[in-house]
């Protein structure tokens, strides 16, 4: 195996730095020419934030929206593919759909371990073998077929974190690895339960520094001589809520903990306003219970929808809302989804990065707004 039990390892410590969560640098407050830069009053904060480059992209309209993908994670992941190297693919259980990134199989070699990650987000019960069969479908829209998928919460009891590391050493061939995933899914948190009771055997020290041709950094934790772990930046997913709002308003709308289902008996023009970035028209249609899966630290408004819209301003213009956006002041400013569901059919409407709705179809309409570029699909549930 490429880790020994060391009770007293100091590793983990080493890797906890805080990078930018708009372009993944790591950051300094040393000089603002180079990469990851910010102001040291913003850099001695606990707060998460942008480098001061992605500040003003963001803030003074030079922010130009662009793929996912820069040309850096190019690079890496097509080093990661010549070295035939196992990707390790981090997924979030809760916001499966959130937390795929579109296009992003192109460039993994063909031995890919797919990790879904925070199962404790999940009800207790909740069928995992079904959760599976979700990712697999997911991922074979991306032309993805994985050599196995292990379900895992970091840090917490019956996690699986050593199952994840025997099929690491099985699958990876002597090769090295590269974790990778979309912001927020946990995969340093991971990376960090990994190495929790065990240190590499080798002299090599952990290293963080960009990554050959790239503007990237990119932690290196050393399996043996030849070969490395890399932790690689969150990836900047644009159809994710979370890549949209403020840090402090995601980190109330990132679950902490098992999510509770909150269950709603509705007529036909209810309404429900998640702040101000997220609003759910029950428009038309026979009484429906809704169930709301979503952070339980985020509150949910209820209105007629005929009352909907001062209720919207209200919210937009309440500084004292603990979840609320600078970046939406009226409905104008978000993209309206309609859906229509199936007869008797189990479905489900996902928020990308926000949570998801279940509830039996038969024929309701639906109306959902989200910021753009903010993605909403309907899909089958299980229920």
């Amino acid at each position: 195996m490429f880790f020994h039990k060391n009770k007293n390892s100091g590793v983990t410590a080493e890797i906890r730095i805080k990078r930018c969560y708009g372009c993944g640098a790591i950051l300094q407050d040393q000089d603002p020419n180079e990469v990851g830069y910010l102001p040291s009053e913003k850099f001695n904060s606990d707060e998460e934030t942008l480098c001061e480059r992605c500040y003003k992209l963001r803030h003074y309209s030079k922010y130009k929206a662009t793929g996912d993908f820069s040309i850096d994670y190019v690079t890496i992941l097509s080093h990661a593919k010549e070295e035939n190297a196992l990707i390790c693919y981090v997924l979030n259980c809760f916001s499966l759909e959130g937390s795929l990134l579109k296009g992003i199989g192109k460039y993994f070699s063909d031995n890919v371990l797919v990790v879904l990650n925070k199962r404790d987000l999940l009800q207790k019960n909740y069928d995992e073998e079904y959760l599976k069969k979700r990712a697999r479908k997911l991922l074979e829209e991306e032309n993805i077929t994985p050599k196995d998928i292990i379900i895992t919460s970091s840090g917490s009891k019956n996690s699986n974190i050593d199952l994840l590391k025997e099929d690491i050493e099985k699958l990876r061939n002597n090769k090295s690895v590269y974790f990778v995933g979309a912001y927020q899914v946990g995969k340093s948190s991971l990376i960090n339960s990994l190495l929790m009771n065990f240190s590499n055997s080798t002299e090599k020290m952990i290293t963080t520094s960009p990554y050959p041709g790239t503007t990237l950094d990119v932690i290196s934790i050393p399996l043996d001589e030849t070969t490395f772990l890399y932790d690689t930046p969150g990836i900047y997913n644009s159809s994710s809520i979370i890549s949209f709002l403020e840090p402090e308003v995601v980190k109330v709308i990132l679950p902490r903990g098992e999510v509770k289902p909150e269950t709603y008996l509705c007529k036909e023009g209810q309404s429900f306003l998640f702040s101000n970035f997220c609003r759910f028209d029950f428009v038309e249609g026979d009484k429906t219970n809704f169930t709301f899966y979503k952070s339980n630290d985020l509150t949910l408004q209820r209105a007629k929808i005929n009352k909907a819209d001062s209720l919207f301003a209200s919210l937009a213009e309440n500084v004292n809302l603990q979840a609320r956006t600078e970046k939406i002041h009226k409905l104008d400013d978000m993209k309206k989804y309609s859906f229509t569901a199936l007869d008797n059919q189990p479905e489900r409407i996902v928020i990308k990065g926000l949570g998801y709705i279940e509830f039996l179809g038969k024929g309701q309409k639906i109306d959902v707004y989200v910021p753009l570029p903010v993605e909403v699909i309907q899909e089958p549930s299980s229920l």
